[in-house]
Order: structure tokens, then sequence, then C-alpha cells
């Protein structure tokens, strides 16, 4: 017997969302914070209030590098994206550029 739990509440909300109102290829910048990472395929979802329902996708190549090595991030961290307007079928948004927000600058190693 299988039960119908029905949709998740964000997927119902895209779905019954027009599409977003500016041009595509359209550039911004904003605050947002990261609502789901997977390490494994290099990729995940960023949410902003002002884009509210649709979410950004975010690939790992976008995430501005402070100090080298792995590159990925974690639900729930606060960032700045640049981001473009496009038309796929699950996003419409991709991530240009990322930057943790709050986040120190690396420190230099010390030399004894």
């Amino acid at each position: 017997m299988s039960v119908d739990i029905g949709k998740r509440p964000d997927k119902a909300k895209r779905e019954a969302a027009s599409d977003p109102g500016e041009p595509i290829g359209t550039l911004a910048t904003a605050e947002g914070v990261v609502r789901w990472w997977r390490n494994d395929k290099g990729y995940g979802a960023i949410g902003c209030d002002v884009l509210d329902p649709w979410d950004i996708w975010c690939h790992f190549s976008a995430i501005e590098d402070a100090g080298g090595g792995f590159r990925a991030l974690t639900p729930g961290d606060a960032v700045e994206v640049d981001y473009m307007r496009v038309d796929q079928e699950s996003f419409k948004y991709v991530a240009l550029r990322v930057r943790r927000v709050g986040q120190a600058a690396p420190r230099p190693a010390k030399t004894r």
C-alpha cells in the first residue's frame, strides 16, 4: 500500500508561481542562504527572499576561493551571490559568483 504524502511545499509553491518577470540574461546581486548542497555532485541551491519562490542553482565553480582547496557550501551559510536569469526546467536563476558573508579573510601562514 502506498501513501500519497503530496508535494513538498516549496515545489508546490514554484509550480503555482508564474515565471519571473525579468528578461532572460538579466544580471543581479543578492544576499541569501544555502538551502542544500551536494558535495558528491558539486552543486546546490541558494534561496533569496527577493526571488522567492525561486532558488538560485549554484555550481562549485561559482564559489569564490578563499584560500585554495575544496570549494563547497554548507546548508545555512549566508552568502552574497551574483546571478543571472535563465530558463532551465527546474531553476530560473544560476549563480555566477558566490561569496560567504561575514567570513574572515584567510590569515597568512606564520613564518619563523
